[in-house]
């Protein structure tokens, strides 16, 4: 064939197809509906591509997977589209990586693909992070670190010039480490098919908004993927949500048998339409309930301007129609589709008749959000970016917001833009004035500070609100008040959010008065306050975030207080674990104590959840305090305890507000694919929509209606003033200090918090190991007298805590928050965490006819308490002469730092010996003594006589002050400059300003530190080895064997017996014959000494095992052993579970364990009692004479005894979801700190089931192990005498726990406790004599 010819006829063929499809485009009409414009699409850009490039695509690349190879050839390509698309999974986290990229020429040479970024045209979503993560680290998958990376949002598309250079481009791609789920397919192609996606999204926003997240919530991957897969993943997904979906899966089959593409692509997503409808239909008609809907018609039919005629008839049509049911749209049955539309519609007009609706007008934030508003969650309406962070912290621009009016309410709604921001910020806490002509709300600055706003109703008159000289201040969150004055939030305290070292700012709340300007600070918390809000009292009621040694996922409580500030007190959820957090709560109108709020959880969901109504004077903890959930009033609320608390919880709820008692408008999403919406929800379990505009969410809805102005309560601070009083009936009372006699309580040692500073670290781990998170300042002590009373004057405006003390300086009982009076202020409490619901009974008290105490001064003066000034030298005069470095002991010599913590090495070795709280302690209130020095073994070690330490009272107090305090280390933060501000003299400088109470705790601690160096500084002391005439005693026939023992038990008429204490529930017992032996030990000479001989003169029984919950709960129902604290913060629960039926009874003071041996002496005839020191120790050896019954402190005890082991070291747990650390964990050596044998395995961590091991020659199990058993003798020097029991205070305690090193655990190791003391470790056994 001629050369020529041939040419022309390659060139005609290739011409023929776009000739046919230009001849074809010229007869088919423009496209008319969303699925047409897209089938139009993908053509359009499938014949660009031809003449580009195809996309090459890579597999589904997942997270957690290691990188995969990817190339394609780009040969003659002037330029390429990297895409990575987020496919159809439905998740946001996908941090896709361009690992090692690089662009192939054809002569072999190479240029990296980072090297070009300067060239790139676009990058679609989101931005592109070069060679970090997010977190500006190394970039990781799968364990393998990339150098040279780039890292681009899901649905990111990067337009890189080629200009025919290359022939091949080469890349491993993956998803980084931190996407803990997602997927991404990787692609590169000839276009980016943005232009045609943004018109159709411009052009069909609704549709766009609705089906767009069913495929990957991007346009583009539609327009350039030349199948049908993704249009079919959307018909199926929404045919999916759909309870009867049959129909519309036969529908997608036949669509998947059409031959052509278009076909497809139009009838898939015609279909998806279909069903969307459907599915719309099936969510609405789920909230038709005829009985609750005529309990509302019912209830609104009693008010005279109720239109009942016409919605009687309304609903007797509704109940015609529901009883016919709506079943036929799920064949997409048009009748029925016509019904179910029709019942909906008079569901609406019988609810929306209500009366409260009748302003017929609403104020809204209208946010538009485009095609993301069926996903977003509250965070793109305003609100706060989690459930732990201010308005600071959120974004300061990148809205399209309004405040808008909504009138129609009833009909075809309409909206009026009131005031609309220029400058793309929020619009957020709208607050309208009682007189409905003029409402406040937060906004961005022309600095860029959030600020309180004011504006008319029509839109005119705008003005900032607070004007203040302070250029680095911020105000939002504000109130009216009745005064005419105005509370806000402001981050005027710099301090920042400890738990993330300080990278959110804290807001404590202010009184501002526009009339002079003045301005003055009314709380001083640890962290936020949120949404104030004056009650019908003219009290406010607000949200306070609080930590101070407690399990920070669950501790957003509702107080409430005095505009002026005083007052200040709980009002719902302090004390327990549910709700993690109550958000927008707002008062009932009238003088009902009730009011309406949002549950929420701390991490997951923000700012939304579960609405409640609560009512105080029922209760103020837990679930016992809410009246209903709604709209669930028949669910019983349960008190479940869940970081994540609304994950997956719908409808979601957000900013109600009540019209009346039952009826309230609120913000709502009903599912995962609704709009956020404004509702009408009474108690009758009724939602029905008033309004929702699509690619938009609706918030704060708030009726445009004249109210009543709150009563203004008269300011009682006294300006000027430095102090505050506190005056305490009687501190006996509550549950605080509940079964401690009177007369115990001393004193209280007063400390106040200073807190954590802004960008700073300021974790857990800041002050110590298992230490707090705040800085306590020792202000000093204060006496309490005889009847329980206490009247004290304390630093105005400042967070006290108290904490009551024993006769010897020991704190009982820990506040874990604070009080703050106001100048001038009188803050009254009648006892210790006493019930608020019950009327004080007023009584005549001896503080009541005194003067206030002042303080007394520790010596030295005020100041934080840190180690290297107030333990360290105590161990510098009664320690270091032995533990000096030079030998096996630990070392305790001060000045020697360990690199990665940066904490002492004396610390390091000292605090292991101290049982305290850690920074997460049980958010309950804890049972008295549960952290008393008594039950740290430092202070048992020492109290026995240490190698002959004496510490002095000076001493002695450093150590009960330092434990008492949750035993830091540091006592400071050091912190950072924040936004060009130093900070620790800023707050001084403010708090001082705005409060009259700025403390400048670092010259505290060089003032101290000046004042030790000022005292004599005594040697180092070596204790005198002091010799002891401990006699070795012997005793005939002891110690004996296993044979003996038995020989000796088949002398009894029976060996073993059981009671039955309830159906099904027995206790076993083992007989102990008669004997004698050696009680106690020489050796090391301490309280268990001198070793000398007892006689047991006859046989008893004893308790098979130690005494389980089930067991105890048959008398004492109410006993809970409750949880073992974890080590570590982020705790999810309240503990490891102690209180499992079977496990051993604890927490349970020697009172209680007598108690019950006298209920069931009583219910059984029988002598049951408590065993003596002398009859515990004699069954415990069963004939042994050393350390165990089954051996020495050398022998391996894990198939013996529940000690102290390798589990142990679970106690140290990390991560959100807190799990064991890891042995590789840098944080693992300094968690895992609890005395123990790490080379012994006894299968446990904590108590468990009696009987699980050996039991000795008796027959008893755990003697030794799985926890420690309460005695009736009382501690008194041995020689063991009978005759002195009844002189002593405390009880003793015998055998060791699960947390007992087995040196503590040895058969004549002895503790000793208050006989109303419960201890964590201690239980008990009891025994029947004859």
């Amino acid at each position: 064939m001629n050369k020529k010819l041939l040419v022309m006829s390659v060139c005609i063929a290739l011409s023929l197809p776009g000739m046919a499809q230009r001849r074809a485009s010229a007869k088919v009409k423009a496209p008319a509906t969303w699925a047409e414009s897209i089938a139009a699409a993908k053509n359009q850009a499938h014949a660009e591509m031809q003449k580009t490039c195809l996309p090459v695509a890579s597999k589904v690349i997942k997270a957690k997977e290691a990188a995969v190879p990817f190339s394609a050839d780009v040969t003659g390509l002037d330029e390429m589209v990297l895409y990575t698309w987020g496919t159809v999974d439905g998740t946001g986290d996908d941090q896709a990586v361009w690992a090692n990229a690089r662009l192939v020429a054809a002569d072999g040479s190479s240029v990296w693909l980072n090297d070009l970024r300067d060239t790139f045209k676009k990058t679609g979503s989101g931005n592109l992070r070069f060679n970090e993560n997010a977190k500006a680290q190394d970039v990781v998958m799968k364990g393998k670190t990339y150098k040279r990376t780039i890292m681009a949002n899901a649905n990111a598309q990067i337009v890189v010039p080629l200009d025919k250079k290359y022939v091949r481009f080469e890349a491993e791609i993956g998803l980084e480490n931190r996407s803990s789920s997602g997927t991404v397919i990787f692609r590169l192609q000839g276009i980016t098919g943005s232009e045609a996606a943004a018109d159709i999204v411009t052009k069909y926003p609704t549709q766009a908004t609705q089906f767009l997240p069913f495929g990957g919530s991007d346009m583009k991957a539609l327009v350039t993927t030349h199948d049908a897969t993704i249009e079919k993943h959307i018909a199926t997904e929404v045919a999916n949500l759909l309870k009867d979906k049959n129909y519309f899966t036969t529908q997608i089959a036949q669509i998947a048998s059409k031959p052509a593409l278009d076909e497809q692509v139009i009838g898939y997503l015609d279909l998806a339409q279909a069903a969307m409808n459907v599915y719309q239909l099936q969510e609405s008609l789920s909230w038709l309930n005829m009985r609750t809907i005529e309990e509302a018609y019912n209830d609104m039919a009693q008010d005279a301007n109720y239109d009942k005629n016409t919605n009687q008839a309304r609903l007797a049509e509704l109940k015609l129609l529901a009883g016919k049911g709506f079943s036929g749209i799920y064949k997409n049955d048009a009748s029925a589709l016509e019904a179910a539309n029709k019942a909906l519609q008079l569901k609406r007009d019988i609810l929306l008749a209500n009366t409260a609706l009748d302003m017929d007008k609403i104020i809204v934030g209208r946010y538009k959000v485009g095609t993301s508003a069926r996903q977003i969650n509250p965070r793109a309406l305003g609100t706060q970016n989690n459930n732990w962070s201010n308005q600071t912290s959120t974004s300061r621009g990148g809205f399209n917001a309004e405040i808008a009016e909504l009138t129609n309410l009833r009909g075809d709604v309409q909206s009026r833009t009131i005031f609309k921001p220029t400058n793309g910020s929020s619009v957020p806490d709208l607050k309208l004035h009682w007189d409905a002509e003029r409402l406040m709300f937060s906004m961005i600055d022309t600095d860029r500070r959030w600020q309180v706003f004011e504006v008319k109703l029509d839109g005119t008159g705008l003005k900032k609100l607070i004007e203040t000289p302070e250029k680095d201040l911020e105000f939002f969150d504000a109130t009216y008040l009745p005064s005419g004055k105005i509370i806000a939030v402001s981050n005027i305290g710099y301090n920042g959010v400890p738990c993330v070292n300080g990278n959110d700012e804290v807001g404590n709340m202010c009184l501002y008065d526009p009339k002079d300007g003045s301005l003055r600070r009314l709380t001083f918390d640890q962290d936020a306050n949120w949404a104030p809000t004056v009650m019908n009292n003219g009290r406010i009621m607000y949200t306070r975030w609080e930590y101070t040694d407690l399990t920070h996922y669950f501790s957003r409580f509702v107080m409430h207080m005095n505009p002026d500030g005083t007052e200040q007190k709980s009002l719902y959820g302090s004390g327990s674990y549910f709700p993690n957090s109550t958000f927008d709560a707002k008062p009932l109108p009238g003088g009902s104590s009730q009011f309406i709020g949002v549950i929420s959880g701390h991490h997951g969901v923000t700012r939304s959840g579960r609405l409640m109504l609560f009512d105080p004077s029922k209760s103020r903890k837990s679930e016992k305090g809410m009246l209903q959930e709604l709209p669930f009033r028949d669910r019983k609320i349960e008190p479940i305890v869940k970081d994540r608390l609304v994950d997956g919880v719908w409808p979601q709820f957000i900013k109600p507000y009540p019209l009346t008692d039952k009826y309230f408008l609120v913000t709502a999403k009903l599912n995962e694919s609704a709009l956020w919406g404004v509702y009408l929800i009474d108690v009758y379990d009724n939602l029905t929509l008033i309004a929702e505009f699509e690619g938009e969410g609706l918030i704060c809805p708030t009726p445009v209606m004249k109210r009543p102005v709150p009563p203004v309560i008269p300011e009682k601070v006294k300006p000027g003033s430095k102090e505050a009083t506190v005056f305490i009936q009687d501190i006996y009372e509550g549950e605080g200090l509940e079964g401690v006699p009177r007369g115990t309580v001393k004193a209280f040692r007063v400390l106040a918090y200073e807190y954590a500073y802004n960008k700073t670290p300021s974790d857990h781990w800041a002050q110590g190991i298992q230490s707090g998170w705040d800085i306590k300042r020792l202000l000093g002590t204060v006496p309490v007298e005889e009847d329980g009373s206490a009247i004290f004057t304390i630093p105005a405006n400042t967070p006290i805590s108290l904490q009551p003390l024993d006769s010897e300086g020991r704190a009982i009982q820990w506040m874990r928050s604070w009080l703050t009076g106001m100048p001038g202020e009188t803050v009254s409490c009648v006892g210790c965490h006493e019930d608020q619901n019950q009327l004080p009974i007023p009584k005549r008290v001896k503080a009541s006819t005194m003067a206030p105490h002042a303080i007394t001064k520790p010596e030295g003066g005020v100041r934080s308490f840190t180690f290297d000034l107030e333990v360290q030298p105590v161990l510098d005069r009664a320690c270091i002469a032995c533990h000096d470095g030079s030998n096996k002991l630990a070392d305790f010599t001060g000045g020697k730092i360990d690199k990665f913590s940066g904490f002492g090495i004396s610390y390091l070795n000292l605090h292991p010996y101290v049982y305290r709280q850690g920074p997460e302690a049980e958010i309950e209130v804890l049972d008295p003594y549960e952290y008393h020095a008594s039950v740290s073994p430092l202070i048992k070690i020492l109290k026995t006589g240490h190698h002959g330490v004496e510490l002095t009272d000076k001493e002695w107090q450093a150590l009960y002050n330092w434990i008492d305090f949750n035993a830091p280390y540091h006592g400071k933060f050091n912190a950072n400059e924040f936004k060009g501000v130093e900070q620790i003299s800023r707050r001084t400088e403010l708090t001082e300003k705005y409060a009259g109470s700025g403390v400048d705790w670092q010259a505290e601690i060089r003032s101290y530190a000046k004042y030790l160096e000022g005292q004599d500084k005594p040697a180092p002391v070596r204790p005198e080895k002091k010799e002891y005439k401990d006699k070795d005693v012997k005793v005939k026939g002891w110690p004996f064997d296993n044979s003996v023992a038995q020989a000796m038990l088949a002398k009894e008429d029976n060996a073993k017996m059981s009671i039955e204490l309830a159906p099904g529930i027995k206790m076993n017992f083992v007989r102990i014959p008669a004997g004698s032996f050696v009680m106690g030990s020489n050796r090391g000479h301490s309280d268990y000494s001198p070793a000398h001989k007892q006689v047991v003169k006859k046989a008893f029984w004893m308790g098979e095992i130690e005494v389980s919950n089930e067991q105890f709960r048959t008398l004492f129902p109410e006993h809970d052993s409750r949880f073992i604290r974890q080590l570590w913060k982020d705790h999810v629960h309240e503990g490891y579970p102690a209180n499992k039926p079977e496990q051993p009874a604890i927490r349970v003071s020697w009172e209680e364990a007598m108690a019950f041996c006298q209920k069931l002496s009583e219910k059984t005839g029988m002598k049951i009692t408590l065993p003596t020191e002398v009859q515990w120790e004699w069954a415990c050896r069963a004939g042994s004479d050393s350390e165990f019954w089954y051996g020495s402190l050398n022998t391996d005890f894990g198939k013996y005894e529940n000690l102290a082991d390798k589990h142990l070291n679970q106690m140290a747990v990390r991560g959100v979801n807190p799990m064991p650390m890891r042995e590789n964990d840098p944080w693992y050596k300094y968690y895992t700190y609890q005395p123990k044998e790490n080379g012994v395995d006894d299968g446990n961590m904590l108590m468990v089931k009696g009987g699980g091991y050996q039991s000795n020659a008796w027959g008893l199990y755990d003697m030794q192990g799985n926890v420690a058993e309460w005695t009736s003798s009382d501690y008194c020097p041995y020689p063991y005498n009978e005759k002195a029991q009844g002189t002593g205070t405390e009880k003793v305690v015998r055998g060791g726990s699960w947390n007992d090193h087995p040196k503590t655990s040895t058969a004549y190791y002895r503790r000793a406790y208050l006989p109303w003391q419960k201890v964590y470790n201690v239980g008990f056994r009891v025994i029947i004599e004859e």
